[in-house]
């Protein structure tokens, strides 16, 4: 339905404690972390509310 949303908790990593609300819950969820790096998440649940475990750090590629 058009404008529900799923709130999402971040445990460790810069977002340790943030929820925010997304409209998919995708199985790993990247987030900028500084220029070089991405914060990689992953879903540990099935249910709502839907927690998001940081599990490490990946570098950013350049294609060019």
């Amino acid at each position: 339905m058009f404008g529900d949303t799923i709130p999402m908790e971040f445990i460790g990593g810069s977002k340790d404690g943030d929820v925010i609300n997304a409209k998919n819950v995708p199985d790993y969820y990247e987030i900028q972390f500084n220029s070089e790096f991405t914060e990689v998440y992953e879903r540990q649940n099935s249910e709502p509310p839907f927690i998001y475990a940081q599990i490490g750090y990946a570098k950013k590629e350049s294609w060019r």
